[in-house]
């Protein structure tokens, strides 16, 4: 069954770098009645990427046979854009309803955050033309050493895995270029007349009510949605919270929450390693403001 496309319900995308707060963005978006958030979807890179491929090696099969079996005058012709794009706009949404979980008529808005949407905004656009973009930026060093403090989480669990040998001073420039390679992926799509609204994860700590109805604002212009109920939804997720009582700065290295600040990179990068950083990269976080 098809699911048409309701012209009340407000699509949109969380994009920015892994580890910036993509994930505490979208359940503080998720709590808020109304609007569903889902993550990670992989869309593009999984669904559509793949089946780009397929339809290209059918629609080559089907020249093949058109031209060795018929002569010419073949029964089945490639499939078009038009067709593939319009399968894959409906098979996407109905995943993303159909998770949701909820009656259609009652969602206002529907989000998807999957750290690769950074570089797939244009595509999702081609496919969602009505869809919105909620890019969450963060200092680039912050999401280096979370980043790296993930990978050394992630394979400390695997038995099989020496995380010892892991170097976050090595890693750090590498790491930074993944975050700034994203940036500039979301600021391409600008450029090329996509609307992107960018919320800084400082700016979430500092006032994360300020910041969420700014996100609410962006996806849903006329809203009957309540200070009270951005200030419940800032509550549920904050750090304190979804940590289990740890105050922001207690580290957890068991824990995908680990310290929940902004400026940590200052107690674990040392001098070697920013002076790694390339030199692009390092100018960038300087012009984002990310320069002390």
């Amino acid at each position: 069954m098809v699911v048409p496309f309701q012209g009340t319900m407000q699509l949109f995308f969380i994009v920015g770098a892994q580890k910036s707060g993509a994930t505490w963005l979208q359940r503080s978006l998720n709590s808020i009645e109304g609007i569903h958030c889902l993550g990670e979807g992989h869309f593009i890179d999984k669904l559509l990427m793949p089946m780009t491929q397929t339809r290209y090696e059918y629609n080559q099969m089907m020249q093949v046979v058109q031209q060795r079996v018929y002569d010419g005058e073949g029964f089945y012709g490639p499939v078009p854009d038009q067709e593939f794009f319009r399968l894959m706009r409906s098979w996407i949404l109905q995943i993303m309803i159909r998770n949701a979980g909820a009656p259609t008529e009652s969602i206002l808005a529907l989000g998807d955050k999957t750290p690769a949407n950074s570089f797939h905004i244009t595509t999702l656009k081609r496919l969602f033309p009505g869809a919105q973009f909620i890019h969450i930026l963060r200092d680039g060093r912050d999401v280096a050493v979370s980043a790296f403090r993930h990978r050394e989480r992630i394979l400390g669990e695997s038995p099989q895995a020496d995380a010892t040998e892991l170097d976050l001073h090595k890693e750090a420039p590498q790491l930074l270029a993944r975050w700034a390679g994203s940036y500039r992926a979301v600021k391409k799509a600008e450029t090329l007349g996509i609307p992107v609204h960018t919320v800084r994860y400082e700016d979430m700590l500092n006032d994360g009510v300020a910041s969420l109805r700014s996100c609410v604002e962006h996806l849903l212009a006329e809203n009957n949605i309540t200070d009270e109920q951005v200030q419940a939804a800032v509550d549920a997720n904050s750090f304190q919270t979804l940590s289990g009582g740890r105050k922001p700065g207690t580290i957890s290295k068991e824990s995908n929450l680990r310290r929940g600040q902004a400026g940590s990179w200052r107690d674990e990068l040392g001098m070697d390693a920013i002076d790694g950083f390339n030199p692009e990269d390092q100018k960038l976080l300087e012009e984002l403001g990310y320069n002390t």
